[in-house]
């Protein structure tokens, strides 16, 4: 991992960010059907967590610790699963249709299999390490 910390990383170069953007992107197409009550609520927390995905890719392919990289992996595999959540919340509330579900649903999951991936080959690196 050493060659890969010591050069400029551009985390828009990974297909899993631009993944990321494309959650964002369906996300706020979906957001105009929310009742006004929502506004601060769910629609505001829907939108933290399908952002936080593409903006923790960005700040762990930054860093130059191993470690510290695949800890903003994590953050976002877990912010992929908070957006599953709050949609399958407007799911029930009808906020949003069962086919927009399963559309937004197919990128999740293509995110979340794309960020176990990235995590796997990064604790191939976790041992060599030098702190």
């Amino acid at each position: 991992m050493s060659n890969q910390t010591t050069q400029i990383r551009d985390f828009t170069q990974l297909k899993v960010w631009h993944k990321a953007i494309e959650l964002s992107d369906l996300i706020y197409g979906i957001l105009g059907n929310f009742p006004k009550f929502e506004e601060y609520a769910t629609k505001s927390q829907i939108i933290k967590s399908a952002n936080s995905v593409s903006a923790n890719i960005a700040e762990g392919n930054s860093q130059y610790s191993v470690k510290r990289e695949l800890y903003h992996i994590n953050i976002a595999i877990g912010s992929t699963m908070e957006t599953k959540s709050w949609l399958l919340l407007c799911l029930r509330r009808n906020y949003i249709t069962q086919e927009q579900l399963n559309q937004i649903n197919l990128v999740l999951e293509e995110i979340i299999k794309m960020l176990h991936g990235y995590r796997k080959n990064l604790f191939m690196y976790i041992d060599n390490e030098e702190e």
